[in-house]
């Protein structure tokens, strides 16, 4: 008897199963395209009724593939005895070498077993390891081991890490696999190789991508090498803060100063990428080293938004005027970071430019910047701003009436530790004849008092 003919018996059965049960199992079955819809049977072998799922392993079982290792593999961790019987019998045969391409496709449920504890999956795991590390299948397996990511790429590692004879091979290919945490494994397996090893690779990793990577390698070095000065002044101007960071921690220890590593990169030429004018401008930064203006104020010229960016937080305070400037920035992170930099600077500092800037250009502003910059003042020093427009806009009076209604209703008081009594009481006054005149609604005064 066919499995398909079981099923439709097994669907006779209509009182062992729940209404809703019975119309999926039908929907199930008519999806079917016969004993090879591997789609179809590994639907089916996750069905609630242990019966169906029995037919739906034994099906699976029949015809190898990559969708039925992985659904086999499920079912091995089955709630039913006699479902996982059936499913440890059938994942047997793929636990062979010319089934190790199969393996490879279903490492996702393979390694979920390992966490599965209903029961013990060690011969399976056991078996599939062996076949894995075979040396017939190696370059099979390390060509995979390449286009893969995450759980199983770090899992491929281990393996051939277990059973490689040049640990040092592996290691430098691991070294620029796309995978972020197959390179920490990398670095870390670095510490079982010789000295002579060892500290070529881990040179390697402190150019490569991913900035907790050349961490893990600079903190190796510093533990391996007698004079490591030349990886901490590269260190220092790495654009990872956490790299300067651990550079800037490690430096007195080997009599390195970081300030002289700053003020010999100014002594050259301007950087020429992104990761050089972000490390220069990340150590000024931190240093808050006033020799780096001049080159900061040329990276605010870059055409990438993040040197930029970053020189502008190196000028700190004493970047007001290149503060201002930001303001016009096409990119809105700058934008944002420079209106937040001027939170910080003297308010007072900022009232011309800032009245001059929203008078030339309120009209061409988004009203999100026009927001932003109008918070630059206290609050009572906003409505004042919008009352004067109000006032001097002429045919452009009802427009200006419109931001003031806006404005107050965004707010529930005037009240701010800026703002002079005498110069607020003035506001109230204003906005209380506007209501008298029904340009703003009722109770509109009394809220702000």
């Amino acid at each position: 008897m066919d499995c398909i003919t079981q099923l439709k018996q097994l669907r006779s059965q209509s009182w062992q199963q729940r209404p809703y049960e019975a119309d999926q199992l039908d929907e199930l079955i008519a999806a079917l395209q016969g004993p090879d819809d591997h789609q179809g049977w590994s639907a089916l072998s996750q069905f609630r009724w242990g019966y169906v799922r029995e037919v739906a392993v034994r099906a699976l079982g029949q015809r190898p593939s990559a969708q039925a290792l992985a659904a086999l593999l499920l079912r091995l961790n089955d709630w039913v005895p006699q479902v996982r019987q059936l499913a440890a019998a059938a994942v047997e045969p793929y636990l062979r070498r010319e089934y190790v391409g199969l393996l490879l496709q279903a490492l996702g449920p393979l390694i979920a077993l390992g966490d599965k504890q209903r029961v013990d999956h060690l011969a399976t795991l056991t078996a599939a390891r062996a076949v894995l590390q075979a040396p017939e299948v190696r370059a099979e397996v390390e060509a995979a081991f390449v286009s893969l990511q995450g759980k199983p790429a770090r899992f491929l590692f281990g393996l051939l890490h277990e059973a490689t004879a040049q640990p040092e091979v592996l290691i430098r290919r691991a070294l620029v696999h796309r995978d972020m945490m197959v390179r920490q494994l990398a670095v870390e397996a670095c510490a079982a190789l010789p000295l002579e090893q060892a500290v070529p690779l881990l040179e390697f990793a402190l150019h490569t991508r991913g900035a907790s990577v050349r961490v893990k390698a600079l903190r190796r070095l510093l533990g391996l090498v007698q004079a490591p000065q030349a990886y901490l002044q590269r260190a220092l101007l790495d654009d990872s803060a956490a790299m300067r960071c651990l550079a800037r921690w490690a430096a007195p220890q080997w009599q390195v100063e970081a300030r002289q590593v700053l003020l010999a990169r100014l002594a050259l030429p301007a950087p020429a990428s992104r990761r050089e004018w972000l490390g220069l401008a990340g150590l000024a930064r931190e240093l808050n080293e006033p020799a780096a203006e001049p080159l900061l104020c040329l990276a605010l010229q870059s055409p990438l938004a993040s040197v930029r960016l970053q020189a502008l937080e190196a000028l700190g305070e004493r970047g007001l005027e290149q503060q201002l400037a930001a303001l016009d920035d096409e990119s809105d992170k700058v934008f944002t970071r420079a209106v937040e930099l001027l939170r910080e600077q003297p308010w007072r500092d900022l009232d011309e430019p800032l009245r001059q800037r929203l008078d030339a250009g309120w009209q061409g502003l988004p009203a999100q910047r026009r927001a932003a910059l109008m918070t630059l003042w206290p609050r009572g020093y906003q409505l004042q701003y919008l009352l004067q427009r109000h006032a001097r806009a002429g045919a452009d009076q009802a427009y200006w009436l419109t931001c003031v209604q806006g404005w107050c209703r965004g707010r529930v008081t005037l009240a701010d530790a800026h703002t002079p009594k005498a110069l607020r009481e003035a506001l109230l006054q204003q906005l209380q004849t506007m209501e008298e005149a029904a340009e703003l609604s009722p109770g509109t005064v009394s809220r702000l008092r």
